[in-house]
């Protein structure tokens, strides 16, 4: 078998990814997988990385080089970067990276992330929410602590405050009809 790194030489190793309910194995000769450990141990952790997002990305049926000369025809139309430079880097060169690679990010995201909508945190644009918000984050840590201390009475005590304060933040931002 060959190394799906390099595609010279032969495979000697085997590293295996898993990433949520997904385990891709890849398969180094030893020269590929000197160098992933001199990246793992010199803290060159982009590499890795992009490694691991090209395992993830790879198509199964196409060879490396059709795959290369498929990745390397994608170029985003703003800042010029192609999916092949992504592969290696790790990193996309502009927010429009994202929908010029949106087919080929896609299936990683939603392998990575289990999502390829982002759901993080919502803008706190009154001062009033700004403080809700960290008050729970207050609340949130004491019931950490008190879990960790087996005080699982207070633990539910504080929980229930949280739930409250989330129910309150509810109320106050459904509009009035």
């Amino acid at each position: 078998m060959m190394c799906d790194e390099c595609n010279r030489s032969e495979a000697t190793c085997s590293v295996r990814v898993i990433a949520g309910d997904t385990t891709q194995v890849r398969h180094l000769c030893s020269a590929c997988m000197a160098k992933l450990d001199r990246g793992l141990s010199g803290g060159q952790i982009e590499g890795l990385l992009a490694n691991i997002l090209s395992a993830f990305s790879e198509r199964p049926g196409e060879t490396r080089n059709e795959e290369d000369a498929h990745d390397a025809g994608l170029m985003c139309a703003n800042c010029g970067m192609t999916y092949l430079q992504y592969k290696k880097s790790g990193r996309l060169g502009c927010t429009q990276c994202y929908t010029a690679f949106r087919t080929e990010l896609e299936p990683v995201l939603q392998q990575i992330h289990g999502s390829t909508h982002h759901t993080g945190r919502r803008v706190l644009t009154s001062e009033h929410a700004q403080k809700m918000r960290m008050r729970q984050e207050e609340l949130t840590r004491e019931m950490n602590r008190a879990v960790a201390e087996e005080d699982f009475e207070q633990a539910a005590v504080l929980r229930d405050m949280i739930r409250a304060l989330a129910e309150e933040e509810n109320v106050c931002r459904t509009p009035e009809m």
